[in-house]
């Protein structure tokens, strides 16, 4: 039954073509199938949003006792996972599969896209759904790899791995760890064998989609019409979506036309899908995810943004927050001007840098970790180090000379046992082991000395190598042959390439785009029996920067369960996303280099977090502002104590008076996400509609404090204590991070924690989610109401003076010490019932000459590649 409806059948069907079957044994037949279906789906399922009809019509059973590949598989992952993590991928592959077309359907044109974190396993993922899809039925399958050989081989390696070679009877492979792909057998000798699998890992170049496309149309019209295709776009977000260059718009029409056969079915995956949701939906054609997408949950011993950065915002306005690990090292902005090197071509055949301060602890701690490494496991294991600080490919073998030099310097001190070599290594393991314990980890701490005869070891054993499209060297990890490895390179080591056992990266290279930077977070992943090892030299810009990537990720992912939860459909899901105020960068980044882009605030809260610290005269208009603010509503009859909650506040205000705020309060201009224009416009045309005619002000007073502020009211104000992120900064700009807690978003409803919990229907331990206070205060109120959180801060605020001086200040906040008190602000509006309200505004710009840089890097790859495509089908003609 299940091979019929894999066949296109539906399962009545599937049973009514049985009916020469004894009846007893269909009726039990079909029972198991959809017994098998149930179990399935009772599995710790991945978040889901797919079209109505094709969940209701899920057609996948799951593996059956005659599949091959999946079986092998399985059992080669249950040999390196846990039994319950390889469950958890035979569960989200199936769900995949599911939600895509039985290859025996007369028309495919599956459009969807599989959503997980940067290093975190997709691979193994996409092969369990390739070995699903072939043991259904599907007879070609593409892997598109992201722009360079490097990634392709690395794919195709795993692939030869994992599956062509344990189950090498049905597989022809179209590709090969040297060859990409270069057919020259007719495709209808090929494709035309239905007990066959064919299986091609190409790049996503010109010249070799456009031969595969080629290939592919000699095939007869019979044989397209009876070869399920389906096509996995490893990086989905790179390079296949048409964003007005003439490169990426010509891979993007190579794809299409790849799935222009008449059954081909297109699965993308990334860790990063800003782009891929800002395709049109609109466009039938184009590879918007349509169909479905699904979002792999987050296994638990994995390294993300915000495990290593911290979270935004606590609970409540007394929880702590926790600001990630302290691993991060800050780089001088003297050194980052040092080691990014000039765009313009003669300026960079001149330029020769050198191994500053903060890139020499790098190396040095690479060294010491690898040891530690080594002592730990009581075994060699492949180790690497990052090095990136520009995508252009000159920069990088010069960058490397400097780095051999420093490094054949510190393996002869060593080796020759300095004992002022050994100081320095002594120091920095000593300071950075108390910064980060081995025991907060439970893994054994181990003394300098015991790491002494390792770190000679490593020093011998460590090289060089530059991952670029001209290098000859080619990033290996093989098994049986460990790799010691310091890598330096740029747009290979910004997508997909996985460093196996990165424990030291040292990180300035600059984008304002967030899917850009989380591809460059090589570090993410797993690092298991290491985690206190691993840390990340990179500047305050780019660590400041991060600190927003945690939020953005977990919003988009927040997003997708909601609308699964609410039974929308992918074609509903951009209105959200497309118009995020912290999308803007991203599709600036993809598109040109200034773009009028739409922002809704719709569910959203958005705070200022960024402060003058030294500016009096700021601050003080800020003061006054909030002051005017408050003398306004008393002369118009409110009163301070107008809520049912605790805290002192106004209800019912008229929107007016939140503009004119809007018109007097300062807010920084570096601050990424509130737009002062944009608000006021927002809640003009929310006016218009008839939402956000009135408001709710809160004053965010703490319980008990000392300090106080005059701000108009009967008695004075009490004053927060916020300390500020460390993040160095000429310009006096002290970055708060957050000053809103989740529950502030109903802070004038008069209602705890604990009653929230029962209303939501939460465990004590459950965390509260701001969707789920979102959707509890619309249920209490029948109106749009807006809702305004001002935050009374103290100039000199310390929550933990005790704390202060205790350890290393520079992962660590540190008090504020500001020239005036700092009121900030937080807005959070309710959802939108109109689509209207979006307002526009001028979003990012992006340097162009970098673009262009880039731009040339990669057609210069592909020219290379064009020869050696044409070299590759003369060798295997």
């Amino acid at each position: 039954m299940a091979a019929l409806v894999a066949g296109g059948m539906t399962l009545q069907g599937a049973q009514t073509a049985l009916a020469y079957a004894p009846g007893e044994l269909v009726h039990a037949g079909r029972l198991l199938y959809e017994n098998r279906l149930n179990l399935i789906k009772d599995f710790p399922d991945p978040e889901i949003l797919a079209e109505k009809e094709r969940r209701a019509g899920f057609w996948y059973s799951g593996p059956r006792n005659d599949d091959v590949v999946w079986p092998t598989l399985k059992s080669r992952l249950l040999e390196e996972l846990p039994e319950a993590a390889v469950d958890g991928v035979d569960a989200a592959s199936s769900k995949v599969i599911g939600l895509g077309s039985p290859p025996g359907k007369e028309s495919i044109k599956t459009r969807g896209l599989v959503l997980g974190y940067v290093q975190s396993g997709k691979t193994t993922n996409f092969m369990s759904v390739v070995a699903k899809a072939a043991d259904v039925g599907y007879r070609l399958i593409i892997v598109l790899t992201g722009t360079t050989e490097n990634l392709r081989t690395q794919t195709q390696d795993r692939i030869n791995d994992y599956l062509i070679k344990p189950c090498n009877s049905i597989w022809n492979p179209l590709t090969s760890v040297d060859l990409d792909f270069s057919m020259t057998t007719p495709a209808d000798a090929i494709l035309s064998n239905t007990s066959m699998r064919s299986i091609a890992v190409v790049k996503k170049n010109p010249a070799r989609l456009r031969r595969l496309h080629k290939w592919i149309k000699t095939a007869s019209v019979t044989t397209r019409q009876n070869c399920p295709i389906l096509i996995i776009d490893d990086e989905a977000d790179q390079a296949s979506i048409d964003v007005g260059t003439k490169r990426q718009s010509t891979i993007n029409g190579l794809i299409r036309d790849l799935l222009s056969n008449p059954k081909a079915a297109y699965i993308a995956y990334t860790a990063t899908p800003f782009a891929n949701l800002l395709i049109d939906p609109s466009v039938e054609h184009d590879l918007y995810p349509r169909d479905f997408i699904v979002d792999l949950p987050r296994p638990d011993n994995y390294f993300g943004a915000e495990r290593i950065f911290g979270q935004l915002e606590g609970e409540s306005l007394e929880d702590s927050v926790d600001d990630g690990l302290d691993v991060v090292r800050l780089i001088s902005e003297s050194e980052v001007d040092g080691v990014r090197p000039p765009r313009n071509k003669t300026l960079l055949e001149q330029w020769s840098p050198e191994v500053p301060d903060a890139m020499d602890a790098a190396i040095r701690w690479f060294l010491l970790a690898t040891a530690a490494r080594r002592l730990r496991a009581g075994k060699v294991a492949h180790s690497s180090m990052l090095i990136h600080t520009s995508m252009l490919a000159g920069a990088h073998e010069k960058t490397a000379e400097a780095v051999v030099d420093h490094l054949d310097g510190l393996r002869a001190g060593l080796v020759n046992e300095a004992p002022a070599a050994f100081d320095i290594f002594r120091d920095l393991w000593d300071s950075e082991s108390a910064r980060v314990t081995a025991d907060s980890f439970g893994n054994q701490p181990i003394a300098f000395d015991d790491l002494m005869p390792h770190l000679i070891e490593t020093a011998r054993a460590s090289k060089v190598i530059v991952d670029n499209y001209q290098s000859n060297d080619r990033l290996e990890y093989d098994k049986d042959h460990p790799q010691t490895a310091i890598v330096i390179g740029g747009n290979t080591l910004s997508r997909g390439l996985t460093l196996e056992g990165l424990t030291s990266s040292y990180f300035v290279r600059a984008s304002s785009a967030y899917d850009t930077l989380l591809q460059m977070g090589r570090w993410f992943g797993y690092r298991v029996g290491y985690e206190d090892l691993i840390r990340i030299w990179m500047s305050s810009e780019l660590k400041s920067w991060f600190f927003m990537l945690s939020v953005v990720e977990a919003e988009i992912r927040a997003e997708i369960q909601v609308y699964e939860a609410e039974g929308k459909t992918p074609a509903e899901l951009p209105v959200k996303i497309r118009t995020h105020p912290q999308m803007s960068v991203t599709s600036a980044a993809k598109m040109r280099s200034a773009v009028k882009a739409q922002v809704s605030y719709s569910g959203r809260r958005v705070q200022t977090i960024m402060f003058k610290e030294d500016d009096q005269g700021w601050l003080k208009e800020n003061i006054t502002a909030t002051k005017t603010l408050f003398e306004r509503l008393i002369s118009e009859g409110h009163d301070e104590n107008e809520l049912d909650a605790s805290r002192r506040g106004f209800r019912d205000v008229s929107a007016d008076h939140i503009l004119n705020l809007l018109a007097s309060y300062q807010v920084h201009e570096a601050a990424k996400s509130i737009d002062k224009d944009a608000i006021r416009r927002y809640i003009e045309k929310e006016r218009a509609e008839g939402d956000l005619k009135r408001w709710d002000v809160v004053l965010m007073e703490p319980y008990n404090g000392e300090e106080e502020l005059d701000l108009g009211l009967k008695g004075k104000v009490r004053l927060l204590r916020r300390k500020k992120m460390y993040i160095p900064s000429d310009d006096g700009t002290a970055n708060l991070k957050a000053i809103a807690s989740t529950s502030d978003r109903v802070a004038d409803l008069g209602v705890d924690l604990d009653f929230l919990r029962k209303s939501l229907n939460l465990k004590s331990t459950d965390k509260i989610t701001d969707r789920q206070l979102l959707q509890f205060r619309q249920l209490r109120q029948t109106e749009r109401t807006g809702l305004l959180c001002i935050y009374p801060i103290g100039k000199e605020s310390d929550p933990d003076p005790g704390k202060s001086a205790q350890g290393p200040v520079e992962n660590r906040r540190v008090p504020l010490s500001a020239a005036a008190d700092v009121i900030g602000l937080c807005f959070m509006f309710p959802d939108s019932r109109n689509p209207r309200s979006a307002v526009d505004y001028i979003a990012a710009k992006v340097d162009a000459e970098y673009l262009e840089a880039l731009e040339e890097e990669l057609e210069a790859a592909d020219k290379l590649d064009e020869a050696k495509a044409a070299e590759d089908e003369l060798v295997t003609a």
